[in-house]
């Protein structure tokens, strides 16, 4: 994930896409209703896997890296990411698949 802040800043709920993210990523994001961290981050927990359908040009590799960023920096948001959400909504209801631990999910990576 490409962040434009220097390793000494640490990003907070109430910080604007745009200063943590590349220009068009950061424009795409908020036109689609997410202009701060805390919006993003709230969206992701409301709807899931498929937050980022509204995003014109984002794609599920970004996607995930974007929801693996938000996760690492949850301590400084003051916001969790919550990945049950994430599992839960990773299938769509009629479909059989069995349940992974979040742990496996392409969401996220576990340290």
């Amino acid at each position: 994930m490409d962040t434009l802040q220097s390793l000494g800043n640490v990003p907070h709920a109430h910080d604007s896409v745009a200063a943590w993210f590349d220009p068009l990523l950061s424009e795409r994001l908020a036109q689609a209703g997410f202009g701060t961290l805390g919006q993003l981050v709230q969206r992701i927990n409301d709807t899931g896997t498929t937050w980022w359908y509204p995003v014109r040009g984002i794609g599920v590799r970004r996607a995930e890296r974007l929801v693996r960023w938000l996760h690492e920096q949850q301590e400084s948001m003051g916001m969790q990411v919550d990945l049950d959400n994430l599992q839960a909504h990773r299938h769509r209801p009629g479909r059989h698949a069995p349940a992974r631990p979040a742990a496996s999910l392409p969401w996220f990576s576990a340290p």
